[in-house]
């Protein structure tokens, strides 16, 4: 029977390595959690955690075998008396690792296709996990690959702008700030149109603080890529998101998949803390003004859903 040889380029190979290496740390975290399952679902983790490291080469046929093990059927759990919730959690692990493993190679794509890739970061959390996955795809520091754009509005919390001096030491990278233009300070800006122009004038308001800037930033740097963290569930237009989007410039979404809570998950399973004002209600950070915190049930750890000026 004749072999059939695939050749691999020597920058695909080289990606591809790359990547391998990250979702070999991926593979680690599996196998490290692997640890809280009883002993059939930890050597089932186990197993894919040895392939996603690339330590150990499963057939096609095995490898759905194991998929379908590990998600289970709730009939079969029963039966054998297993914890249904735990089964549960483990197929949300793994989806999750697929979710990483996925956004980790919708950026690299990005970064080796386009010559200037921004992403224009209000702090969220879905905004500190692409932070935290440019970061391992040393796309940051001196020499940026990625240069990362944040909009000033002057009215920001106070806890936003330390939480922006956090992320840029954590994270290895300066910023590029763009503010209402000609102006350097709130006191310039409240000087030339006062301190309530945002109830006088809401639609100004935002051509002024957020429109013009953002827009000003994407010229200036001549940005021919976007990456933002928009998701299919932040519902209207959203929800049939792909990962990619054409145009000038091409729109790159690498959590469009992802879910509210996986933003979280990630953020708690990599030790990154998220923006301390989630943790008082706020589902997503905006201006003082504007960006409202929610009632959680009592005992709840993360928000679910809520309004603001950007979306979590």
């Amino acid at each position: 029977m004749a072999t059939i040889v695939k050749h691999v380029s020597p920058a695909n190979l080289a990606r591809k390595s790359s990547n391998r290496a990250c979702l070999g740390k991926s593979g680690r975290s599996l196998q490290a959690n692997a640890n809280s399952f009883t002993p059939r679902t930890a050597k089932i983790l186990t197993e894919i955690a040895a392939v996603r490291s690339g330590q150990k080469s499963i057939p096609a046929r095995q490898t759905a075998t194991i998929r379908r093990t590990a998600v289970g059927s709730v009939r079969a759990s029963a039966a054998a008396g297993a914890d249904v919730e735990e089964w549960s959690k483990a197929a949300r692990l793994v989806r999750q690792e697929q979710l990483e493993g996925q956004a980790l190679d919708v950026l690299q794509k990005t970064i080796d296709s386009f010559e200037r890739p921004a992403f224009p970061c209000a702090l969220i959390a879905g905004d500190v996990v692409i932070l935290h996955l440019l970061h391992r795809l040393g796309a940051l520091g001196d020499d940026p690959k990625v240069k990362i754009v944040f909009i000033d509005t002057f009215h920001l919390f106070p806890e936003t702008y330390q939480f922006l001096k956090d992320c840029e030491e954590r994270f290895g990278f300066k910023a590029e700030v763009f503010q209402a233009a000609g102006l350097k300070s709130k006191e310039e800006y409240v000087a030339k149109h006062g301190s309530d122009l945002f109830i006088t004038d809401i639609d100004e308001y935002d051509q002024i603080c957020k429109v013009e800037p953002f827009s000003r930033a994407l010229t200036s740097l001549n940005v021919d890529a976007m990456i933002n963290g928009r998701r299919r569930d932040h519902g209207a237009e959203r929800a049939h998101l792909e990962v990619f989007e054409d145009g000038a410039p091409v729109k790159v979404q690498p959590l469009a998949y992802w879910e509210f809570k996986d933003c979280f998950d990630y953020l708690e399973r990599h030790g990154v803390p998220p923006h301390p004002l989630h943790a008082d209600g706020f589902p997503s950070i905006g201006d003082v003004q504007t960006t409202l915190p929610i009632r959680r049930p009592s005992g709840s750890s993360t928000v679910e859903s809520g309004q603001g000026g950007s979306r979590g």
